[in-house]
């Protein structure tokens, strides 16, 4: 590899969690004093401030909360909680095989909540007394019914036939925007493979390794994709981390960005879309928690870049920087040094781009996220203001989706 991979500008500019922290301690509060619908409240403010009022009713009591491809529904009634999620009905053929993966999901995946059979519909629900209901608790089953529902939708519609109860609340990328990302799909793919080609020619399967997982991080955090792309994405890192030969693990890759890369456009653009997300799978980043992370990627590459060895440390820069992006919803004033670290980035030769990265990594380990020029776009926009501008017509996107459904 010659020069760094090709920066993909996101469809979304804003990475940062949606959670209001300050709402987590006045729910506690509330739940102690026996205030338990207040407590519900402030949880759900906690997770989103906007999404109380406009998923549910006047009362405030009783909820329908999009979540990816599924619907959260939250009940108060007779003093009881009742939360559930339609998940599929049963297809005419298969039914069978697909009861036992959802026995083995009730076994394993699911804790809490439980699967019902209403005649051919499969519900999640959990129902226990208002007094009973500690926004601990109630976090915990919420993000359980939201992760098993919105990834295992999609697989059992794409392995077994089984039908939606519903239509998925989503926002289709502008079609401009949707030409874009599945062209740099198959681009990063493309240009993935070529230097996976090289490195393993050279047998040097740790290089491979590192720039494929890159690629699969990278794809996520331009794409954002959904449905059974996501899942696919999400198992394909996971099969990296095996162990197995590293040899026998880029194979495993390098055959997966194959696949991806000989899609149509219709099944690529099939899984790009915008959702509102009630709890996010992914943490919510602190400077602290990823200087820690980063801490030794940054000093493997000062010490590569000291020794000259730039191609380990742009190699590993990368890397860890799109994998803060799969794993974390990261702050926006980090972003912003990241992002623009990584636009610059974009096609230059290793010596160069190692510099740039690691400058960035300078910046994050030494708490120095004030905006600086390297925060403005190469039109001389302004990064921030990039981000508001995004994230205040996504919102548009999403309150005019809500309005349409009601």
């Amino acid at each position: 590899m010659k020069t760094t991979p090709s920066f993909v500008k996101p469809v979304l500019a804003s990475t940062e969690s949606k959670v209001a922290s300050e709402r987590w301690g006045e729910s506690i509060e509330a739940y102690g004093k026996g205030r338990f619908v207040e407590a519900l409240h402030r949880l759900l403010d906690f997770l989103n401030p906007e999404f109380r009022t406009r998923y549910g009713n006047a009362a405030g009591d009783e909820f329908h909360i999009p979540h990816g491809s599924i619907v959260v529904d939250i009940r108060i009634a007779e003093e009881r909680l009742e939360i559930g999620a339609d998940f599929l009905s049963l297809p005419e053929k298969g039914r069978v095989a697909m009861l036992r993966q959802v026995a083995d999901l009730s076994l394993n995946k699911l804790m809490l909540p439980s699967f019902r059979l209403r005649g051919d519909k499969l519900r999640m629900e959990y129902a226990c007394p208002l007094s009973q209901t500690h926004p601990h608790k109630i976090y915990h089953i919420l993000s359980n019914i939201c992760q098993v529902g919105d990834r295992y939708d999609d697989e059992f519609c794409t392995k077994f036939g089984a039908q939606r109860c519903y239509s998925p609340r989503t926002t289709p990328y502008p079609a401009a925007e949707l030409r874009r990302i599945v062209g740099a799909i198959r681009s990063t793919c493309r240009d993935c493979l070529e230097a996976v080609k090289e490195y393993e020619a050279n047998r040097q399967y740790g290089y491979a390794w590192n720039v494929i997982d890159t690629a699969f991080y990278q794809i996520a955090y331009f794409a954002q994709p959904q449905g059974q792309l996501l899942n696919d994405l999400d198992r394909a890192v996971d099969e990296m981390d095996r162990e197995l030969p590293v040899a026998e693990l880029t194979a495993k890759g390098r055959a997966f960005l194959e696949r991806l890369a000989a899609a149509s456009d219709e099944e690529l653009a099939a899984d790009l879309y915008y959702v509102a997300m009630l709890v996010s799978p992914k943490r919510r980043s602190s400077l602290a928690n990823v200087q820690e992370n980063m801490k030794e990627v940054y000093e493997e590459a000062g010490q590569a870049i000291d020794t000259g060895n730039w191609e380990r440390a742009a190699v590993r820069l990368l890397y860890k920087f799109y994998e803060m992006y799969f794993y974390n919803d990261v702050q926006d004033d980090l972003n912003a040094v990241v992002a623009a670290a990584l636009a610059k980035a974009d096609g230059q030769p290793l010596e160069k781009a190692a510099r740039t990265l690691y400058g960035a990594m300078e910046r994050i380990m030494e708490d120095d996220l004030e905006p600086g020029d390297d925060e403005e776009d190469e039109d001389g926009g302004d990064v921030a203001g990039e981000v508001v501008k995004k994230m205040q017509g996504f919102m548009r996107r999403m309150m005019g989706l809500a309005k349409n459904k009601e």
